[in-house]
């Protein structure tokens, strides 16, 4: 909640070993870094309350010149931490996590969480609405705790689409970021809202001296392709210039299902 230039001149006066905060907050962080207005050096990122995009674990890790680490916590639990060689694990010390489907995809599960040490608030079998990848090979580490590939976000944020056989399939919101960034390289943000099945809008911003019709062009044809790989067809599109206004104490949610 604090107004970036504050916080800039807080972290330069305390110059900081660690240095935890939303990843929407590293990326600003990350800006002020390479314009040389933030001199602190924190010798590790880590990224918490939000989910890490890979665009932007690249960017926050290049502006630091340390890797992002990732801190899975809620209220139910310290659910997962980063170790040593980078991969994200369950804490199966503490919690226990059981795991389901999600939306017909075995390769996406839901967490269903159980605190083995809490005494005051017992949390059991308390099923969560986080989307997660999980990775099946072993962590060079040497923990055999289960590793999560990445975070996806919420099962709130499906996105659906109609298909050839006259139902709704559901998308991953990991398949629709990666459908943005790989649409154009002058895409520096993004946010893509769906109100309605079948509906979408792309918010996007683009770096200086970007061509903005060939980036529009370029999101409403990567958008289609997708679409059509899994059989299915959009009622509309709009892809708009500029990103949404959204409150300082609002988790960033770039993919969302609002309707």
């Amino acid at each position: 909640m604090t107004p970036l230039e504050s916080a800039t001149r807080i972290l330069n006066e305390f110059r900081p070993d660690i240095l935890v905060a939303p990843p929407s907050m590293l990326v600003m962080l990350a800006a002020e870094r390479k314009s040389s207005r933030l001199h602190a050096f924190p010798t590790r990122v880590i990224s918490v309350a939000e989910v890490l995009d890979p665009a932007d674990e690249v960017q926050i890790a290049d502006a630091f010149g340390a890797p992002v680490h990732q801190i899975y916590q809620c209220t139910e639990g310290l659910l997962a931490a980063t170790c040593e060689k980078g991969s994200l694990h369950v804490l199966e010390d503490s919690v226990a996590l059981q795991y389901e489907p999600v939306g017909g995809d075995a390769t996406r599960v839901g967490p269903i969480v159980t605190d083995l040490r809490r005494r005051t608030q017992p949390i059991i079998r308390y099923r969560l609405n986080d989307i997660l990848a999980l990775e099946q090979s072993p962590c060079a580490c040497g923990s055999g705790f289960q590793r999560i590939a990445r975070i996806e976000g919420r099962q709130d944020d499906l996105l659906y689409f109609a298909n050839a056989e006259g139902g709704m399939r559901p998308f991953f919101p990991d398949v629709l970021r990666r459908t943005v960034l790989l649409a154009s390289e002058s895409i520096t943000d993004y946010e893509v809202i769906q109100e309605r099945p079948g509906a979408l809008r792309v918010h996007f911003a683009v770096g200086p001296k970007s061509a903005l019709a060939c980036v529009e062009e370029s999101l409403r044809a990567s958008v289609a392709e997708i679409l059509r790989q899994y059989g299915c067809t959009a009622s509309s599109v709009d892809v708009i210039e500029g990103l949404p206004a959204r409150r300082p104490d609002e988790k960033r949610r770039r993919v969302r299902r609002t309707g």
